[in-house]
C-alpha cells in the first residue's frame, strides 16, 4: 500500500468517525420532538439531546464552572423545558460537573421524570470518558421504555465509543429503520460503516446449559412393522433424554489491503456433549474470504473447511468454495445470501462420501427501532455413494423480534425443511420424505448483563415428519445461554 493509500484510508476512517457523531446529534434533534423525554417542549429537548462531545473536549475539558446557590434556586424555579435546555447546553459545551450540580439541586419531577433524571445522568457521565457507567444507565432508561429513540441514539454512540461494537451496530441498525430522512439514513450508514471499517480482531465465545427431551433425534417406538414383519428398534435409535452442555467460540481477523477491499480470515469450534460418549460432537471450522465492501452491498469470496468428530470413533472432513452477498434493499431492509459447495470425506462411513451445495437468503426488516422480521428461504442437493442417503432439500422460515418494558426482548422464530432422497431406502420400499418442523422462543435480559452479554432463556421444539417410522421423533429443549445482540 502507498503513503496516498494509507492516508486516504486514515483520512476516510476519521471522516466516519466524525459523521457517527454528527448522525447521533443530528437524529437526536429530529427524533427528540416525538419522544417522551421531550414532552411538554419539544423544542427545548431538541436541544438536551444535541450534545456533540468530541474526544478533545473530553480530554481539553474547559475550566470547571461554579453554581452559587442563587443561580441553582433560579435555575430550580425554571420550567421543566428550559432546565433540560440549558442542561443540554452544558453537557454539549463540556461541563457535566456544572449540569450535575444543577439536576441536583432541582432534579425532575412529575410525568416522564425517571427516565429525564436518568438519561441527563447517563449524558453526564458519557461527558466524563465514565462509559460503562453511561452505558448501563442508558440501558436502564430503554428497559423502562424501549421506544425512547434519543436515548437508543445516545447508547449506540457510547457503545461505539467503548468499542462494543456488535452491540452498537445491533441499535445502528434498528435507529435507521426510523430515520426521518435520507440524510439521516446516510450517516446512520456512515456509523455501520466505520465500525467495519475499524475492526481488526473479533472475538465471541458462547456456551449454554441445555436440557432436551431427546438429544439424539431418536424415535420413541419399541417396534417397527416392515413389510408385515416386526423389527425391534435397537438401543441407539431410540430417544434419549438428559441435560447436556453446547458450547463454542471464534475469532477473526479484518486485513484491510485497499480502501474498499478486506482479506477476513476465521476460525471456530462448536462443541455438543450429552451423557455418553457416543452423542459428543465437536467440530472445528476455517474461513478464509476476500471481501469488497460498498456503503450499500458487499461480495465476499473465498472457502470454507471443516472438521468434525462424532461419537468415539467417526471423523469427517469438508472443504470448497463460498460467497457472501449482503445488500441493504432500503432503509429498513437488509439481504444476505450464502452460496456453498463443499466436497465431504468420512472416515469410517465411506458410503456416506460425496459434496454437497446450499444456496440461503435471509431478509431483515426493522419495522420499527424496537421491531425486526425475518424471512429466510434455501435450497440444497446432496450427493453421497449411495442414492438412499443423496436428496434434494429446501427450506423457509420467519422470525420476529420486539423489545418489551421491563428490560426484556422477546424472539419468536419458525422454520421447516423438507428433503427427498434419490433412491429407495433399504426396507421402506420407496423414497424417504422428511418434513421437519422447528419452533423457538426466546427471552432475553437486557438491562443484567456482564462486560457486554445479557442472558438469555431459549425454548426449541422440533418435530420430524416422515414416511419412514424410524426417522419420525419431536424433541423439547431448553437453553440457558448469552448474547450480544441487544
Amino acid at each position: 500500500m502507498t503513503l496516498a493509500d494509507g492516508t486516504r484510508t486514515l483520512t476516510s476512517e476519521r471522516a466516519a468517525r466524525r459523521a457517527l457523531y454528527v448522525m447521533m446529534a443530528g437524529f437526536c434533534l429530529l427524533a427528540s420532538s416525538g419522544d417522551a423525554l421531550a414532552q411538554p417542549d419539544p423544542g427545548t429537548s431538541s436541544e438536551q439531546t444535541s450534545t456533540v462531545r468530541s474526544a478533545n473536549l473530553v480530554r481539553q475539558r474547559p475550566a470547571k464552572l461554579h453554581v452559587p446557590e442563587n443561580t441553582q434556586r433560579e435555575f430550580a424555579a425554571l420550567p421543566a423545558g428550559k432546565r433540560l435546555k440549558i442542561l443540554g447546553r452544558l453537557i454539549r459545551n463540556g461541563q457535566p460537573d456544572a449540569a450535575e450540580t444543577l439536576l441536583e439541586a432541582a432534579p425532575f419531577t412529575g410525568r416522564f421524570s425517571d427516565n429525564r433524571n436518568l438519561f441527563m445522568q447517563a449524558m453526564i457521565q458519557h461527558a466524563r470518558g465514565n462509559l460503562d457507567e453511561a452505558i448501563r444507565i442508558y440501558r436502564e432508561v430503554l428497559a423502562n421504555d424501549p421506544k425512547l429513540t434519543a436515548v437508543r441514539a445516545e447508547l449506540a454512540r457510547a457503545l461505539y465509543d467503548n468499542k462494543e461494537d456488535r452491540s452498537a451496530a445491533h441499535h445502528l441498525f434498528l435507529l435507521r429503520a426510523s430515520a426521518p430522512n435520507t440524510n439521516a439514513q446516510r450517516t446512520f450508514d456512515a456509523a455501520i460503516n466505520a465500525i467495519e471499517a475499524r475492526k481488526t480482531w473479533s472475538f465471541n465465545v458462547w456456551g449454554s446449559i441445555a436440557p432436551s427431551t431427546n438429544f439424539n433425534n431418536g424415535t420413541s417406538l419399541d417396534v417397527v412393522n416392515v413389510g408385515g414383519l416386526d423389527f425391534e428398534v435397537g438401543n441407539q435409535a431410540k430417544e434419549k433424554s438428559g441435560i447436556g452442555f453446547r458450547g463454542g467460540g471464534n475469532v477473526g481477523y479484518n486485513l484491510r489491503l485497499k480502501r474498499d477491499i478486506s482479506l477476513i480470515v476465521s476460525g471456530g469450534a462448536n462443541l455438543v456433549q450429552y451423557d455418553g460418549v457416543q452423542f459428543d460432537q465437536t467440530a472445528l471450522n476455517q474461513t478464509a474470504l476476500l471481501r469488497y465492501r460498498q456503503p450499500k452491498y458487499s461480495v465476499a469470496l473465498g472457502a470454507v473447511s471443516t472438521q468434525g468428530w462424532y461419537g468415539a470413533d467417526e471423523f469427517v472432513w469438508s472443504v470448497g468454495p463460498q460467497a457472501i452477498i449482503s445488500y441493504l434493499v432500503s432503509q429498513k431492509a437488509q439481504l444476505y445470501t450464502q452460496l456453498k459447495h463443499v466436497w465431504t470425506r468420512y472416515d469410517v462411513a465411506t458410503y456416506r462420501d460425496g459434496w454437497s451445495s446450499t444456496a440461503n437468503t435471509q431478509m431483515k426488516y426493522a419495522l420499527s427501532d424496537t421491531t425486526l422480521l425475518f424471512a429466510n428461504a434455501g435450497a440444497g442437493r446432496t450427493r453421497t455413494q449411495r442414492d438412499h442417503l443423496s436428496n434434494w432439500n429446501a427450506n423457509g422460515g420467519v422470525g420476529f423480534y420486539h423489545e418489551l418494558p421491563w428490560g426484556l426482548t422477546g424472539f419468536a422464530e419458525a422454520n421447516v425443511h423438507y428433503s427427498v432422497s434419490d433412491g429407495n431406502y433399504p426396507l421402506l420400499g420407496e423414497q424417504r420424505e422428511q418434513t421437519r418442523a422447528t419452533g423457538r422462543l426466546s427471552l432475553t435480559k437486557r438491562d443484567f448483563y456482564w462486560r457486554g452479554l445479557a442472558p438469555q432463556l431459549e425454548y426449541t421444539y422440533t418435530r420430524n415428519f416422515s414416511n419412514d417410522a424410524l426417522s419420525r421423533y419431536d424433541s423439547h429443549g431448553l437453553a440457558l445461554t448469552v448474547t450480544r445482540d441487544f
